[in-house]
């Protein structure tokens, strides 16, 4: 079974066949329509055969169809025949969800993409639920996405974003008893540590999760999808962790964070926000 996995953002649209070596992008952008995208795909993909689509969608999906028209691209998505345009099986999901989806290694995991926006899931005992975390109010009146998100970035600078990365993982953790949190998104890469009991995950997840979203159909055939292999345990990892997320606390720098962190709270496990 051949599954091609496209994930559309706001400024591309990426395409995988086999994996990360072989991504293909495309520009998206106000005037992308979910026609336009196709056209660029059997533009991209005219040689190539393929038996079904995954699609991560910008936005809310239900019952595998969007909800709603990115507010970043161009209009039409919602009303769509996608299977007709491609001419095969199509099954979307949001594009958080996606990536999510495919950095699940069991149990109970908390998704925060950190990208142009932020993006989050909640997956438990193999059972995806969307969430929209970014439109929270996370700190002083203002919202996780004001302060995790590229624009957040650009506010804060490196130093003051990463400390509230920390923060923000910590307290998801917290609220959800989640096992542990996948930074996933283009920006997880700005994170050189990472905080207690965090994975890093990446874009290059959603080929993974594009996969897995057919593992039924998958099983039924006697066709596996290809099966990603857990890092390797690092007996430090804890020991590691925890001197990153002391040293974030009290690192100088733009910390939107440094007048409400108590300074005696330095359980890493604990949320540090305390405003």
């Amino acid at each position: 079974m051949d599954i091609l996995v496209l994930d559309v953002g706001g400024t591309n649209v990426k395409v995988w066949s086999s994996g990360e070596a072989d991504k293909e992008k495309f520009p998206s952008g106000k005037e992308m329509t979910p026609a336009k995208m196709v056209e660029e795909f059997k533009k991209l993909n005219k040689d190539r055969k393929y038996d079904r689509i995954s699609i991560g969608y910008p936005g809310n999906v239900l019952h595998g169809r969007p909800t709603l028209d990115p507010y970043n691209l161009g209009p039409g998505w919602v009303e769509f025949e996608y299977h007709e345009a491609f001419g095969c099986p199509v099954r979307i999901m949001n594009d958080a969800c996606m990536q999510a989806l495919g950095s699940y290694e069991g149990g109970r995991m908390f998704y925060l993409g950190l990208g142009t926006g932020v993006g989050s899931a909640f997956i438990i005992d193999g059972k995806v639920v969307p969430l929209a975390v970014g439109d929270l109010k996370f700190h002083r009146g203002e919202t996780f996405d004001h302060y995790l998100s590229r624009k957040g970035l650009e506010r804060y600078g490196v130093k003051g974003w990463r400390n509230a990365v920390v923060d923000a993982a910590a307290q998801l953790k917290n609220v959800f008893f989640a096992d542990y949190v996948v930074l996933g998104g283009g920006n997880s890469k700005k994170m050189e540590e990472l905080p207690p009991d965090c994975r890093r995950g990446g874009n290059h997840n959603a080929y993974f999760g594009g996969l897995r979203m057919w593992e039924d159909v998958a099983l039924q055939e006697g066709v596996l999808a290809p099966k990603m292999e857990n890092p390797v345990p690092d007996p430090k990892h804890e020991e590691k962790q925890k001197a990153a997320a002391d040293a974030a606390a009290t690192e100088p720098g733009n910390d939107p964070f440094a007048a409400d962190r108590p300074q005696a709270l330095s359980i890493p496990t604990i949320p540090r926000l305390l405003a």
